[in-house]
């Protein structure tokens, strides 16, 4: 009989080996345990991380710098992300709300009319919104202003007689 008294009944092959640190089956229950632990504490710690990481895209998208959150190494504090961003803004005269994140001046288009057309186009444009329409003198004024050479001037004045 040993100091337990279990080498005689049903528990008798328990590995009750009394070692330093307690019986082995303690210590398989606890080896379980801590893995089992471990296991957990990673996956909660990922998950902290991804919910950290969404919440500073946000911080930085409504701060219009989307692309920040791949240079900033600050904690993951929406105000010290807020200060980051405004001390870059300051530093490197950046004012981009919600413009052009790759930094590319947009070019006006070409204008599609001729310098003439548009500036008839324009005047259209005005009266329209003005709910005049030109009268006639006020037209025969603008085709004359609008003459480039002699034929047009010639153009305006038979108009211009056909009108009235």
């Amino acid at each position: 009989m040993t100091q337990w008294g279990y080498e005689d009944n049903q528990y008798g092959d328990q590995g009750n080996a009394n070692e330093g640190n307690g019986p082995k089956a303690l210590r398989d229950a606890y080896d379980k345990l801590k893995a089992q632990n471990d296991e957990l504490n990673s996956k909660l710690t990922s998950f902290l991380e991804e919910q950290a990481k969404e919440k500073m895209s946000k911080v930085f998208e409504s701060l219009g710098v989307p692309g920040a959150q791949a240079v900033y190494q600050g904690p993951n504090d929406p105000q010290k992300a807020k200060e980051w961003v405004e001390t870059m803004k300051s530093t490197f005269g950046g004012a981009v709300q919600g413009g052009n994140p790759d930094g590319v001046q947009e070019q006006a288009p070409p204008p599609a009319l001729p310098a003439s057309m548009q500036a008839q186009f324009d005047r259209f444009t005005q009266a329209g919104q003005e709910g005049s329409p030109l009268g006639n003198v006020e037209a025969a004024q603008a085709a004359v202003n609008d003459a480039t050479d002699l034929s047009g001037l010639i153009q305006a004045h038979q108009n211009a007689l056909r009108g009235m």
